[in-house]
């Protein structure tokens, strides 16, 4: 962040300064723990904790000031510190990250949402930008109405441009992050059934997604995955901004040649460009990437990227932790950790990751995927289909949905490929019995079953 003083902090956030507000801050956090010092600290409050206990923490570990909504939560001021009195301490925060954002008039701002595929292609578009432009992106998952204001808030007056990921469970929230961020460029990677139980339908999906573009001008540009039956079915021409389209299909404005995973080492991607094919080697396992890499190449074309520099740096692009994550354990077992989330999309993508690792064995360690609405039971169903079909190894379940993975699959691959345990820990507890030396395993569910664990105890070794 670029140092701005209390003042115009204040003023960004329609708060009120007691104590020095001529400080110049350094940053902005929620968490004490990671002040250096000369930060902003915001008293968030939250469902078990609220910020305002920590407001003397934050000053001792040297926080220049802090942002309230509770002045009878501080007590006497310490002397050369300040505080910033507002209604509401997160929507603070996000008026300070779009007001200070939209100091930033040359910044190039990407906004990228879809139900998969976000982080890949941020990290993609990363790789692509950063040989032309400095850039900025979100840190882990930092794409929520808190982790997208403390990212805008990172971008200094060295950046170029700023990669922003939207996540999203409900209307109005791509629109608050949109309004903050206000991209130049938005990216739409698929429309799936992530969040269709609070949503109701895909069709409902595509127009929360769809909010990105709520700021765009006709200046503003949206690049689009037309390989997706939704997207490629939506009146793209009625609307007032531009839209590039990217996919297979005859007429695309980035059309894919050719795409093929070259196993647990990446995949190659042939895309042509006003005419001419150009190859990319793309470091992330899996071929949906290959589809993620066409959206990001075509972003940082369109902001002035040359193919030929995108062709060297997005070699470079790095996995994001617990997302189709590979390591070898030392007992000679090949772990494919890509606990981060699920649906089926994702599901089936990590099934087709593991089949083409190397590996004497495959085998599947799944729990729950969350969200899936009233076709919960369909929806897990088919990833068991989809696993007995390609003739995996085994397949193994925890959770209360998954149950029904396991029940498919093992009409493909026999009763004694298959199990599912109530709990993670009896899973844990059952795993030496499930799997030997030699077996790759793909280890995948919605975050909230914390199937990490069961990555971490393989690759720990017993």
């Amino acid at each position: 962040m670029d140092k701005i003083s209390v003042h115009i902090a204040a003023e960004l956030m329609n708060g009120l300064v007691e104590g020095r507000n001529d400080l110049l801050l350094t940053g902005v956090s929620t968490d004490t723990r990671k002040i250096s010092g000369g930060e902003l600290f915001f008293a968030l409050k939250g469902e078990n904790s609220d910020g305002h206990s920590f407001v003397s923490k934050a000053f001792e570990n040297g926080a220049a000031g802090a942002v309230i909504s509770d002045r009878n939560s501080v007590g006497v001021l310490p002397e050369g510190k300040a505080i910033v009195v507002v209604d509401d301490t997160l929507q603070a925060l996000q008026q300070l990250a779009k007001g200070y954002l939209a100091q930033k008039k040359d910044l190039i701002k990407f906004g990228i949402t879809g139900s998969v595929g976000k982080t890949g292609t941020k990290e993609l578009l990363y790789a692509c930008l950063k040989g032309k432009y400095k850039t900025a992106r979100n840190a882990g998952n930092f794409n929520n109405h808190i982790g997208m204001p403390l990212t805008a808030m990172s971008v200094n007056s060295e950046h170029q441009a700023a990669v922003f990921e939207m996540g999203m469970g409900d209307f109005g929230e791509i629109h608050l992050l949109a309004d903050i961020g206000r991209p130049d460029i938005a990216i739409l990677t698929t429309i799936g059934v992530s969040h269709i139980s609070a949503l109701g339908s895909r069709e409902n999906i595509l127009k929360a997604k769809l909010e990105i573009t709520d700021f765009f001008d006709e200046t503003g540009c949206l690049v689009v995955n037309y390989d997706n039956d939704l997207i490629s079915a939506y009146d793209w021409e009625s609307q007032k901004y531009k839209v590039i389209k990217v996919g297979k299909t005859s007429g695309c404005d980035f059309r894919i040649v050719e795409a093929k995973a070259i196993g647990e080492y990446g995949s190659e991607l042939e895309l042509e460009i006003s005419g001419k094919v150009y190859a990319f080697e793309i470091p992330m396992p899996g071929l949906h990437h290959t589809q993620n890499a066409a959206l990001a190449i075509a972003a940082a074309v369109t902001a002035g990227v040359e193919p030929e520099l995108i062709e060297e740096t997005i070699k470079t692009c790095e996995q994001t932790e617990k997302r189709l994550i590979i390591k070898n354990s030392s007992e000679g077992i090949k772990v494919i950790d890509d606990s981060y989330n699920a649906s089926p999309e994702s599901m089936m993508a990590g099934i087709d990751v593991l089949m083409t690792a190397s590996g004497d064995r495959k085998i599947l360690f799944l729990a729950d995927m969350l969200g899936m609405g009233e076709d919960t039971e369909k929806r897990h169903r088919l990833v068991g289909e989809y696993a007995g079909k390609r003739q995996v190894d085994g397949v193994y379940t925890v959770g209360t949905d998954a149950r029904f993975i396991s029940d498919e699959a093992s009409k493909y691959i026999g009763r004694e490929k298959t199990r599912h345990f109530e709990t993670r820990e009896e899973l844990i507890e059952n795993i030496d019995k499930l799997v030997q030396k030699g077996d790759a395993v793909l280890v995948k569910a919605s975050r909230a079953l914390g199937m990490e664990k069961v990555a971490e105890y393989l690759l720990a070794g017993r």
